[in-house]
């Protein structure tokens, strides 16, 4: 998995573009800054899934950088093309889900149980692959600060949801699945730059799309 984005194609996942809103993106906000503002002048091109604009959860949402969560939407529409998942992306993600995600047997504990991929996860990885394949766009990148830690409302069999980031850790037993291999092979990453941005001002900002 790639440590850095070299890449000016990138499939954003909700909570890059949320923590972005919430200004609580960290370190990697003047990173974040810089992919957007690219992407607002037509210098990198983003994909989101339709999926994401019902994940933008008010309860989740911070007025500050934007006053709204539909100001924050119609800013993600002004420079992202989104993806809508037809029925094979769907049924794609419903593989993915199926599977049992663990770690090798030398690896893992004896009591440490398989995680799960959940729906959202699932369907915007999904719907990245589907960009990358039908598009041919080899250098997809799919940035994400998805590692697994946070809580997920799903609970599955009380299972730990599967880390994004670090799925290729999970593939005991199902790593020749031609789904796990081509999102194996979909780089992974969080918003960092090869060249890192300058720090943003404080109080947070967003590019303009005019």
């Amino acid at each position: 998995m790639l440590t850095a984005s070299t890449s000016k194609n990138h499939f954003l996942d909700t909570n890059v573009l949320l923590r972005h809103a919430n200004n609580a993106s960290g370190t990697e906000n003047a990173d974040i800054q810089e992919i957007l503002k690219d992407a607002v002048n037509k210098k990198r091109h983003i994909w989101v899934s339709s999926v994401l604009f019902a994940e933008l959860r008010p309860s989740n949402f911070q007025a500050g950088v934007f006053s709204s969560v539909d100001e924050l939407a119609k800013y993600i529409r002004s420079f992202a093309t989104v993806v809508s998942p037809d029925v094979n992306t769907n049924l794609r993600a419903a593989r993915l889900r199926d599977l049992s995600w663990q770690r090798p047997v030398d690896v893992r504990g004896k009591d440490e149980k398989p995680r799960f991929m959940t729906l959202g996860d699932a369907l915007h990885l999904s719907s990245a692959l589907w960009v990358k394949e039908a598009n041919e766009i080899s250098d997809l990148e799919f940035l994400t600060f998805d590692d697994g830690k946070s809580i997920s409302n799903e609970g599955e069999g009380k299972k730990k949801a599967l880390s994004i980031l670090n799925l290729e850790k999970y593939t005991d037993g199902i790593s020749t699945d031609q789904d796990v291999i081509a999102t194996v092979l979909l780089p992974r990453l969080r918003p960092v730059l090869s060249q890192r941005a300058l720090p943003a001002s404080h109080g947070g900002s967003h590019p303009q799309t005019s």
